[in-house]
């Protein structure tokens, strides 16, 4: 059966209601300036003059939509999983991203965990609305199909002010979904923000699972306790970038710094944006080569950061185009030398 095009008395009724819309929308426009003016701001309008009432905004919507994806989504609400994947056969499985979240959200709608389940696999993508959808319904198998494809229960659902949260706060009334969500992850202490913890009127970002900005607010402090707190408590000590940190406090943030390479801190960690200002980006070596840090270059160097990643296009760090400065770039190479003489005498490098 071919599901590309719809019958052709369907095609008029959408027709006539564009139509209708479009004259309704015309003469409420026209009779928008007159009824502005001052002469009819004062005292009582005649009744012709009223604003003509629009259709309902829901009405037109659905009635103008392509028939067959109001369909669609009518199947995948009702777990009609033939009738849609003969559609998307018929598609040739070319189905817009679009018509794919409206049909989760649909399954979701209808608890069809078997229908949301072969949407994800054609492309649809677990978004805030199917997670909401799920809390709603508290559906087990719901939550089984997200993790399958993918999602963490920490994933805050995007909502105006974080108003949503995560998941497992409205899921409490099954005792089967809160153990299913806490065996995945679940954080217990993770919720929706309170409203005197928000600034602004912007919608809240998700939240992200591998953020180092404790590590990096606490290498900053230089502050030993808390760093070892947090790693202790799971913190990734890749996820953070805490060198880069700790040299912003340098010369108090030392033993911090020092610290951070004994834990195992990557020297040669590279902060790379598609777009920014290339002071922001670089190694740590290349930060305190900038500061003129000699001794964090120097511990740097020690702690087996690459000099040769410090390329030729990084020259004019050390040797400005206006005041070039060579005894800066003889005084790093003149560490390099020293650090790898010192390596050399080194008792495990004898014979």
């Amino acid at each position: 059966m071919d599901r590309k095009q719809p019958a052709s008395p369907l095609q008029d009724s959408k027709r006539q209601k564009e139509l209708e819309f479009k004259s309704v929308l015309g003469k409420r426009f026209l009779l928008q300036k007159p009824m502005n003016s001052s002469k009819f701001l004062q005292g009582k309008r005649p009744d012709w003059m009223k604003k003509i009432a629009l259709p309902a905004y829901r009405e037109i919507c659905t009635e103008l939509g392509d028939p067959w994806e109001v369909e669609f989504s009518g199947w995948c609400l009702d777990g009609k999983q033939d009738a849609i994947e003969e559609y998307i056969e018929a598609q040739d499985d070319e189905v817009g991203e679009i018509l794919l979240q409206r049909g989760l959200a649909s399954a979701c709608e209808g608890g069809r965990a078997h229908v949301a389940r072969y949407l994800l696999q054609k492309g649809a993508k677990v978004y805030g609305r199917a997670v909401e959808l799920a809390c709603r319904r508290c559906d087990l198998a719901l939550f089984e199909v997200f993790i399958e494809h993918g999602w963490h229960p920490n994933q805050q659902v995007p909502w105006a002010r974080g108003g949503f949260g995560v998941a497992l706060p409205h899921c409490t009334s099954d005792i089967r979904v809160v153990k299913f969500l806490l065996a995945h992850g679940a954080d217990p202490n993770v919720g929706p923000f309170d409203f005197r913890k928000i600034h602004g009127s912007s919608i809240t970002p998700p939240l992200d699972r591998c953020s180092g900005a404790a590590l990096n607010k606490a290498a900053a402090r230089g502050n030993i306790e808390v760093i070892d707190l947090l790693l202790q408590h799971g913190a990734v000590l890749e996820h953070s970038m805490p060198l880069h940190a700790a040299l912003s406090g340098w010369p108090q943030n030392r033993p911090t710094f020092v610290h951070l390479l004994r834990l195992g801190a990557d020297p040669n960690r590279l902060i790379s944006y598609d777009y920014g200002t290339l002071w922001e980006m670089g190694t740590p070596l290349l930060w305190a080569v900038r500061n003129h840090n000699w001794d964090a270059v120097e511990l740097l160097l020690e702690a087996g950061a690459d000099p040769s990643n410090l390329t030729a296009d990084i020259s004019s760090v050390y040797t400005g185009i206006h005041n070039p400065d060579k005894s800066s770039a003889e005084t790093f190479m003149a560490l390099v030398e020293k650090v790898k003489e010192k390596k050399n005498n080194s008792p495990r490098n004898e014979p």
